[in-house]
């Protein structure tokens, strides 16, 4: 029995060393314990948010709760126009999209009754899919066109039906690099088909303490979310769409840059290091 206890005082011992002094294994550990953290909240969500599925409300209970379960990263969030996401009536959110810390950021500012637009894909992952279901996410084959069109005409008559926006990620997938990469135009052929508003929403880059090309997650993330002024689209017929998605990114991409360098003037105060005016992609 004592050599057990000495094996594993040893063992704890070096797990705090490595934890400690290298970048990599702390990096490794936070990002899977983050991950566990996504797996249990979904098996807590697939019970507990049926009242929430039973009242229309989306993935509200989602984000609301998953806010506390991310508590231990150790991110701090900064939200401007949080008010803009509260009011009634069905849109489309769009956002950057940077990697799957995402979910923290979005369960800070997530609006009133508002579902996701996901791969179908994710729609076979235990748990996560009776999660999602019951978050009423609507599911795409990005690599269909005929199904993905269908979606498009789904998404709005079901939006207007149930009165609830949906986020949407318009880039299609996560970048990694700083800045957005072109724009896909599903979201907005939905918004432009409904009639509906885009609200754009604005994460700051993430660089200044998570990436997984570095290899590194550091518990101290500060990031400043903004939320624009909806973009109407009443009017507007699909050959307005790409000239709609142009005026999203630009509109995004000025806000980007601003809210990113006040996140890193924050990261750069809250360890005391002095603030260097670093480029902003």
């Amino acid at each position: 029995m004592a050599d057990f206890w000495t094996i594993l005082l040893f063992v704890l011992a070096v797990f705090l060393v490595f934890y400690n002094f290298s970048t990599k294994f702390h990096y490794y550990v936070r990002i899977s314990f983050f991950y566990i953290t996504i797996l249990l909240h979904g098996m807590e969500v697939c019970v507990t948010m049926i009242p929430s599925w039973l009242g229309s409300k989306g993935a509200d209970y989602v984000f609301h709760s998953f806010y506390y379960w991310s508590k231990w990263t150790g991110i701090h969030t900064t939200v401007y126009n949080y008010e803009i996401t509260q009011v009634d009536g069905p849109a489309i959110v769009i956002c950057n999209h940077q990697s799957s810390l995402d979910i923290v950021s979005m369960s800070s500012v997530w609006p009133k009754h508002c579902a996701v637009m996901m791969k179908r894909i994710l729609a076979y992952v235990p748990f996560f899919n009776l999660g999602a279901y019951f978050s009423s996410t609507i599911f795409i084959d990005r690599f269909n066109r005929e199904r993905a069109m269908a979606s498009v005409d789904y998404c709005a008559t079901e939006m207007k039906k149930r009165n609830l926006k949906l986020w949407v990620f318009p880039e299609g997938t996560r970048n990694r690099d700083g800045g957005f990469i072109p724009f896909k135009k599903g979201a907005f052929n939905i918004a432009v088909r409904a009639q509906l508003p885009i609200i754009p929403v604005v994460f700051s880059d993430y660089r200044s303490f998570y990436s997984k090309p570095g290899r590194y997650f550091k518990n101290d993330g500060e990031v400043v979310i903004r939320v624009l002024d909806p973009i109407p689209t009443e009017g507007l017929t699909l050959d307005d769409v790409n000239e709609l998605s142009d005026k999203c990114r630009d509109l995004m991409l000025v806000a980007y840059r601003e809210v990113t360098a006040e996140a890193w003037k924050r990261t750069a105060e809250r360890r005391g290091e002095p603030v260097d005016g670093k480029k902003i992609d």
